[in-house]
């Protein structure tokens, strides 16, 4: 039995260990590969914890968002004072997943039912799915600051609310704002 034995690890290591050095570069990353996913996240993978709190989505604040914004456009050279105002073309909104069933009753005809898709929220409450959330549109902006009556200041705070609010150059206006007395 011992003899059959060997000379069959023989025959087979003859015939195999060409393949596995022609092979051994894929045959290392298959099994580099197969260690990996058998590792279960042993290499310190992120795991997300049990009692972690779950992010609020944050509302849309226009007057914290023009605040912010006028004290990045004070910070540019030659602005001096900044006021702000932006106008809204939408406010933003929610879009809510739903459930849609189609009936078809005996006669063909079919009719649809919706319903809101929610999720509850562990103390007897419910709440609806968030799909997403679409910031507002904003309609214009007008800018008053000190350093106004130089191009270059005018064309940077330009730049800078079109870049932040998406707005195109011909509705942003920049003003001279008055001098305090």
């Amino acid at each position: 039995m011992k003899q059959q034995v060997k000379q069959w690890w023989q025959q087979a290591s003859g015939l195999l260990l060409p393949v596995l050095h022609r092979y051994r570069a894929v045959l290392i990353v298959l099994l580099a590969g197969i260690l990996l996913l058998g590792s279960g996240g042993w290499f310190g993978g992120a795991q997300p914890e049990e009692n972690a709190p779950v992010q609020q989505e944050e509302e849309f604040a226009l007057q914290a968002f023009e605040q912010k914004l006028q004290e990045r456009l004070g910070a540019i050279e030659g602005a001096g004072r900044v006021q702000l105002m932006l106008s809204l073309e939408q406010t933003g909104e929610s879009v809510y997943a739903v459930d849609a069933r189609q009936n078809t009753n005996s006669d063909s005809s079919r009719s649809y039912e919706s319903s809101l898709a929610v999720v509850s929220d562990g103390s007897y409450g419910e709440k609806p799915i968030t799909v997403k959330n679409l910031l507002p549109t904003f309609r214009g902006a007008v800018i008053l600051c000190e350093g106004a009556d130089d191009a270059q200041v005018r064309l940077a705070v330009t730049r800078a609310v079109g870049t932040v609010c998406g707005l195109g150059a011909d509705k942003i206006t920049v003003l001279k704002m008055k001098a305090e007395a």
